[in-house]
């Protein structure tokens, strides 16, 4: 930034104008907040005073500055502040008014050296997501049930323990092999690229784990490493990356075909326990069970509609139900007449009950009763004939309807070879082959001539 370009020009005055120095103050803090960005400032660490907020001084060999760090970023930070620490803060300069001193907002802290690491991490990263070796489609399928399991770690530290124990413990009956590899330090990255080799060229494991515990940025720095990051995306067996801890992302994170916040989750993503399992079986058992009975339903459904469709075709069917309407047409009857019965006995009580409450004179009364007695006989017998008769009709027309009746009156049914119904000498074949259905069953016949009416007129 060219500091020379900075407009400090005031609205103009004359040299007899007068400012208070609030005014002063709250000028320059204008001036300074709009003119200066947000800037990374390096120095040493003194004063160091840590109440809710942090509050310390910037120094280097000619100057100091004031620093306070507000309580919610300064519990962000992943390393102590110590007084004569080198630190690199990111903060914005401002003016507190009250007392004219200026100091800087700290956001971000970090330690001087790791500004270059930054850099590196950021551009490697560019570099690998352009080549392509971040994208899905080579990210290879973690195994459901891997017949060995491979852990990539130091054999020393609490790390390999947590993995081994919750490994052993969820599925005690898969082999476990253990690459021995430093995790930090500068020959980190090329034992680690070994034990990826190693792994691959035995071929003795279904996946591979690495991992270690958290730390800062510089500790985890080899998993960062542009060689480490390739032999990991060349890596044939699958491999599960668990750096640090859940807030820790490396790049090998990136490059690798799973992802695990912690060792610990890795160990339980590649071991399912027996109770998740066996969740998996019954899931598995519902899924089969649905899966039978609506394959039985569905058959069940068709077995009926196919049934229906037959009955609906039989004629001996059709007739069985003509006939159940009936017996229904004369329930249904019975229960009309019944119904009016009652009705008219009811309504014979009535007026009996009425006849005694008014008292009338019994010999007319007596004799209206018997009138009423014999139109309601009348009336009666007269309904119900006429619903015998009726009920006769019905029973007539069905038997005139009956083919078999018409067959015992030495009518017969005749159809070709094929069950086609044959209505006319037009529809035989001279020698084919014929039906003839009887009252009392079938003959098969072969045509021997045809005689139709104009060769009979002819004769």
């Amino acid at each position: 930034m060219n500091f020379n370009q900075i407009n400090l020009l005031t609205p103009k005055q004359t040299d007899d104008d007068v400012i208070s120095v609030s005014q002063l103050n709250k000028l320059a803090k204008s001036t300074l907040e709009n003119h200066l960005p947000i800037m990374w400032i390096k120095g040493e660490i003194s004063g160091l005073k840590s109440y809710a907020h942090l509050y310390f001084d910037l120094k280097d060999e000619g100057a100091k500055i004031s620093c306070v760090m507000f309580a919610k970023l300064a519990g962000l930070l992943d390393f102590p502040l110590e007084n004569g620490t080198q630190v690199e803060v990111r903060g914005r300069v401002t003016i507190y008014p009250q007392n004219g001193s200026y100091q800087i907002n700290v956001e971000r802290v970090r330690k001087v050296g790791l500004g270059a690491l930054w850099e590196a991490y950021a551009r490697l990263i560019e570099k690998l997501k352009a080549e392509g070796l971040f994208e899905l489609k080579y990210k290879k399928p973690i195994p459901v049930f891997p017949r060995a399991i491979g852990v990539i770690t130091s054999k020393e530290g609490s790390v390999i323990r947590d993995v081994v124990t919750t490994l052993r413990r969820r599925m005690p009956n898969i082999p476990l092999v253990i690459y021995h590899s430093a995790v930090q330090g500068s020959d980190a990255s090329m034992q680690l690229v070994r034990a990826i080799r190693t792994a691959n060229q035995r071929q003795e494991v279904d996946v591979l784990i690495v991992c270690r515990g958290g730390g800062s940025m510089e500790d985890l720095w080899c998993f960062n490493e542009e060689v480490v990051a390739r032999e990991v995306f060349n890596s044939q067996i699958p491999l599960i990356s668990a750096v640090g801890h859940e807030t820790d992302t490396t790049i090998i994170d990136f490059v690798s075909d799973l992802r695990a916040p912690t060792p610990t989750a890795a160990a339980e993503l590649v071991a399912k326990s027996r109770s998740e399992w066996l969740e998996v079986v019954r899931a598995l058992e519902t899924s089969l069970k649905t899966q039978i009975f609506q394959q039985l339903n569905d058959k069940q459904q068709r077995l009926d509609l196919s049934l229906a469709q037959l009955k609906a075709s039989n004629p001996l069917n059709k007739l069985a139900m003509q006939t159940q309407r009936l017996a229904q047409l004369e329930q249904k009857l019975t229960q009309v007449i019944q119904s009016k019965l009652l009705k008219l006995r009811w309504q014979l009580d009535i007026y009996q009950s009425k006849i005694i409450q008014l008292k009338p004179e019994l010999e007319p009364q007596t004799a209206r009763l018997e009138q009423l007695k014999l139109r309601l006989a009348r009336s009666f017998n007269s309904v119900y004939k006429d619903q015998q008769i009726r009920l006769s009709n019905c029973i007539h027309n069905l038997n005139l309807l009956n083919p078999h009746n018409v067959l015992t009156r030495g009518y017969a049914i005749v159809r070709d070879n094929n069950g086609k119904l044959i209505q006319s000498i037009k529809q035989t074949k001279h020698h084919g082959k014929i039906a003839i259905t009887l009252s009392d069953g079938q003959v098969s016949a072969i045509v021997d001539k045809q005689n139709s009416p104009e060769q009979s007129e002819l004769l």
